[in-house]
């Protein structure tokens, strides 16, 4: 089984040899833009896309069973497998790239340094929201067709919360947290307040936490107009925020161990936490490692009003050799119906507007939550966001910053460092790297 559509934790190491890729990422010299025509002539025998999670399996069937083109999923255990795959393919040339990739908000930016290594992709108009086609466009041109999106939610046990004699239903865990009013310092002291009555943790991991946090500033990390990084020494909106994380994580609010982490599924078995931030896509991961754990709900409240994390698109690298029969494939693959269908195999909530008002995705009970309506629920935590739906400006070395932030929060979860000599840490981490950074 794998665990997770992007992996959360990443050694800072990896963070390092990510950012320092990323100041040479690009530059494959790929074929340019433009995917040519699909033909009889040119009909390959089999196609490949590369990803990181479950297929609905009539999805493929069905592409095979109209164009008569067999398609192979390579796929990787996570996100970050993934990016490394594809990142090294488009230095090379495309040396080792599948006709089709998934590729994560967050390190969009980075892949698309180069846009004439990627096909642009044919308009298809009112499919998506307005807001994921920009996303998935470079300078105007498409070069990504939109997966899915990751309104925030706060999946809660509420037989735990309710033993500790706190929040025994959803509404009540509502008020618990904040209410209308929840924000993130509301969240960590009922956390605090939860841990004081029971004997296991409030949530899995405050790095997670932190990067949904993250995920809601408008420019967390890179400056939108000149796209360099701001000097995080400076950077106080993020500095405020680390240290709200981070003494919480002193304090023992979380067990300290992300999604991705090989605890993690151990964890829901174990019943050692009571909430884990939650965007859409990962209900059915969390379906999945608690299975027979009972009393799993989502919450409709959110702090600071809501956001998105994650949210993929499939774009085709112009160095493939069927890039016009790849082309057919990444539209197939996010038709509304393909939408439909992602959200009953992985419980992904869909970009595509007719999908998004489809009652097949609205009105669906999920037994493992208890019979919520999950499609309902994240919808409405979607609109509620308004226009932080969208989530903020990221910038090519995105995903490489918010990594090693993140990484800091868990110095201070396995008592390594305290919270303001993780901080310390980091800010080193960065000046390392010798960006230069934003006025």
């Amino acid at each position: 089984m794998r665990i997770s559509k992007r992996a959360g934790a990443i050694a800072a190491t990896t963070a390092l040899a990510a950012l320092a890729l990323t100041s040479c990422s690009g530059g494959g010299g790929g074929a340019g833009s433009g995917g040519g025509e699909a033909t009889d002539d040119n009909k390959p025998d089999k196609l490949t896309v590369a990803a990181w999670m479950d297929f609905p399996p009539e999805l493929l069937k069905s592409f095979e069973e109209e164009h008569g083109i067999e398609v192979v999923v390579n796929s990787f255990p996570d996100g970050a497998s993934a990016q490394t795959v594809l990142r090294n393919g488009l230095s090379s040339n495309g040396a080792g790239l599948s006709d089709v990739h998934l590729v994560e908000i967050d390190w969009w930016t980075e892949m698309m340094a180069v846009p004439e290594d990627w096909v642009e992709l044919p308009e298809i108009p009112d499919r998506w929201l307005d807001w994921k086609v920009t996303q998935g466009s470079v300078d105007g041109v498409i070069t990504g067709y939109g997966t899915d999106i990751g309104p925030l939610g706060i999946a809660f046990n509420q037989d735990m919360t309710g033993a500790a004699g706190l929040a025994a239903d959803p509404e009540s865990f509502g008020e618990f947290i904040g209410g209308d009013a929840a924000t993130w310092e509301s969240f960590l002291d009922a956390g605090r307040e939860y841990v004081a009555a029971s004997d296991n943790y409030f949530v899995d991991s405050l790095s997670s936490a932190f990067q949904a946090a993250i995920n809601l500033l408008p420019d967390a990390f890179e400056d939108p107009e000149s796209g360099n990084p701001y000097n995080l020494a400076d950077n106080t909106q993020i500095q405020e925020l680390f240290m709200t994380f981070a003494e919480a994580a002193e304090d023992g609010v979380s067990a300290g161990i992300p999604i991705g982490h090989a605890d993690w599924g151990a964890g829901f078995q174990n019943r050692q936490w009571a909430t884990v931030v939650t965007p859409a896509w990962m209900a059915g991961i969390i379906a999945e490692n608690a299975d027979g754990v009972p009393g799993w709900r989502v919450s409709s409240t959110f702090p600071d009003g809501g956001g998105n994390w994650g949210g993929s698109f499939f774009a085709v690298p112009a160095t493939g050799e069927n890039t016009g029969w790849a082309v057919e494939l990444a539209d197939h693959l996010t038709s509304a119906d393909a939408a439909v269908e992602w959200f009953h195999t992985t419980g992904q909530f869909p970009s595509q507007v007719e999908a998004i008002a489809s009652p097949d995705i609205a009105e669906t009970e999920n037994e493992f939550f208890g019979g919520q309506k999950l499609g309902q629920i994240y919808g409405d935590l979607a609109a509620e966001a308004g226009d932080a739906a969208a989530g903020g400006y990221r910038g090519e070395n995105f995903a490489g910053i918010q990594t090693l932030v993140t990484d800091g929060i868990r110095l201070v979860e396995t008592g390594s460092a305290t919270p303001q000599e993780a901080w310390d840490s980091v800010v080193a981490d960065f000046e390392a790297l010798g960006f230069e950074t934003a006025d």
